[in-house]
């Protein structure tokens, strides 16, 4: 299956709480089911540990909707 064409953060950036797929310019890994924080311009995963959250944040410059 093919995804669709990145977006340069720099050129269009998603809406905020947008749910993306992201990753750094230009490299294979990427991070899916991102959350678009627009006040800080970074993407989130969530991961729920039962008794913990783990949040991490990416600084992401390329970005397409799932």
């Amino acid at each position: 299956m093919k995804h669709k064409e990145w977006k340069s953060i720099y050129r269009e950036r998603p809406k905020d709480k947008a749910v993306c797929v992201s990753r750094i310019s230009g490299e294979e890994c990427y991070a899916g089911n991102t959350v678009y924080d627009a006040e800080t311009a970074t993407f989130r995963t969530f991961e729920d540990h039962g008794n913990r959250m783990i949040i991490t944040v990416w600084k992401h410059d390329e970005w397409y909707y799932t």
